[in-house]
């Protein structure tokens, strides 16, 4: 057996149950010494498979067919009650995982630089993806568990915990702010990009043009578009192609993700998957017979039309079609608006058939923005990022009243009205009962 260490690290972290705070942290562990086993971590399934199925749930793409009455994590997502996981004994959805998988990444941060070989750079260069994992990890919370951004409001909206320590004795810190929460993670993938290579084994390992790709998204969460600017710009300049859909006879042929040149950093599920999650009648509207993802990325099953995926496999880091897309967000909202066209007729050769495709365009800023979210929908559905869209845009009062219609009755089951508090979920339950003092959202 190759990394001893790492293989009783990850049984400890999955099988322990602590009482304190996250349901992450072990009561006895052996700590990786070499730099072999903090590599071997970051290959880890902890590692890689980092992102919420969950998130994909909330979404106006998603249909569902059960009834009002369940009561699983699922459906509370889907209904936007406020709290995801109510079974208080049950490791809790979206918060549970996430924080499993910061505690691996400080094991790594707090470790790595005193391994008992390698060299400095390849121990710098670890320390550096360990940070981008955690920050990725942080990122996905604050859309559930925290406001939309709002300068404003920002340094006294609750964040994140931001966990460091792997002592289990350590005493666990209160919210940050939401601001502070931003901060922290920026510091952090700035100082990851200046170590990160600019390319890695695979794309699951990060890379430099990966944290610009990372920033990028933050800012642009945070509406901060100079940066938005600064860093997409950057994460464009890495080696990619856009892959031209009309080229492959059937989806089958398209490069699964580690091969596919579009895919800066990938991330798969934690579990599940959106193999039988139904588009919405909305996201089925944005669509055409003229577009190939529409015949290439669904499925219809007893349900409906359902999600698909090249050869089974879903991507839920980040791309370069999404990077694309920002800047043409961006260039949009500058009043360039036969610019950000450019841009999206850029992603839309790829996707649409030759024999009907046709240069969209707009005659002012808004109606490019318009465009341009609407292609965003379009090539980034099930990717991970609607919710993340959703809390932003509904920030700028862009986002309709969402609701949920009972399949059966057609009556309106949930609704979720613009700048609701329903667009941010509570603290879980059984967080909140080991953890008496921490902040929640809904007082």
């Amino acid at each position: 057996m190759k990394n001893p260490y790492i293989l009783l690290f990850l049984i400890v972290v999955v099988n322990t149950s602590c009482k304190k705070f996250l349901e992450v942290k072990p009561k006895g562990i052996i700590l990786p010494e070499k730099v072999a086993d903090y590599e071997g971590l970051l290959n880890a399934p902890s590692m890689t498979k980092t992102f919420p199925i969950n998130l994909l749930d909330f979404t106006d793409d998603n249909f569902n067919t059960f009834e009002a009455t369940i009561q699983s994590p699922t459906a509370n997502g889907y209904y936007w009650r406020p709290v995801i996981t109510i079974n208080e004994k049950a490791n809790p959805d979206v918060w549970g995982p996430l924080y499993r998988c910061i505690y691996s990444a400080n094991v790594i941060i707090n470790g790595v630089k005193g391994a008992t070989d390698g060299t400095d750079a390849q121990k710098q260069s670890i320390y550096a993806e360990a940070l981008m994992v955690r920050a990725g990890c942080y990122m996905d919370l604050l859309t559930v568990f925290a406001k939309a951004y709002d300068p404003a409001t920002a340094g006294s909206d609750p964040g994140l915990s931001l966990v460091s320590s792997t002592d289990v004795n350590d005493k666990v810190p209160g919210r940050s702010s939401l601001k502070a929460t931003l901060d922290a993670m920026i510091a952090d993938v700035v100082l990851a990009a200046e170590a990160l290579p600019v390319s890695n084994i695979n794309r699951y390992r990060a890379t430099k043009y990966a944290a610009y790709g990372l920033l990028s998204r933050i800012y642009l969460y945070m509406g901060d578009y100079v940066n938005t600017k600064k860093y997409t710009d950057l994460a464009l300049q890495g080696p990619h192609t856009l892959l031209n859909y009309n080229a492959y006879a059937t989806y089958t042929n398209v490069p699964v993700y580690d091969l596919n040149p579009e895919v800066l950093w990938q991330r798969a599920a934690v579990s599940g998957s959106p193999t039988f999650m139904l588009y919405s009648t909305d996201l089925k509207s944005y669509f055409d017979a003229t577009d190939i993802r529409y015949s290439f990325l669904t499925v219809t099953n007893n349900n409906g039309l359902g999600r698909a995926g090249f050869s089974g496999v879903y991507n839920f880091g980040i791309t370069y079609p999404e990077m694309y897309l920002t800047r043409a967000e961006l260039l949009a909202r500058e009043g360039k608006f036969n610019e950000a066209m450019a841009v999206v007729n850029t992603i839309r050769k790829n996707r649409i058939r030759t024999a009907s495709y046709a240069d969209q365009s707009a005659t002012s800023a808004e109606e490019a923005l318009v465009k341009v979210l609407a292609e965003r929908r379009r090539e980034l559905a099930y990717s991970g990022l609607r919710w993340f869209d959703m809390k932003r845009l509904d920030r700028e009062g862009r986002m309709p009243e969402i609701k949920r219609i009972n399949p059966t009755t057609q009556a309106v089951d949930a609704s979720l009205p613009p700048h609701s508090p329903k667009y941010t979920f509570e603290i879980p339950i059984r967080v909140s009962a080991f953890n008496p003092g921490m902040e929640l959202n809904h007082k």
